[in-house]
């Protein structure tokens, strides 16, 4: 595991984890990354490709569906329940 002691800016995040794959020795074995939907994960995905041969930025980058679903429910049942449940 490796702290992120910075915000977690797209450039931070490929930068930090860059540093964590070649430690690892893993760049040649880095074909996907499984991210949320954060905005800062499309910028991480476009950057890494600066630092890790073969990388190929958004195409490699597999959206987490579990995470995908969970905003759908949520997004449902403040519909059909109201905003009151959340609380």
């Amino acid at each position: 595991f490796h702290r992120l002691t910075s915000r977690h800016t797209g450039d931070y995040l490929a930068r930090t984890t860059a540093d964590c794959v070649r430690r690892f020795g893993l760049e040649t074995k880095l074909h996907a990354l499984t991210m949320d939907n954060a905005s800062n994960c499309d910028l991480l995905a476009d950057e890494l490709t600066n630092h890790i041969d073969g990388f190929r930025g958004k195409l490699s980058r597999v959206r987490c569906f579990p995470h995908t679903v969970n905003l759908i429910v949520k997004v449902s049942a403040v519909y059909l329940l109201g905003p009151y449940w959340l609380t």
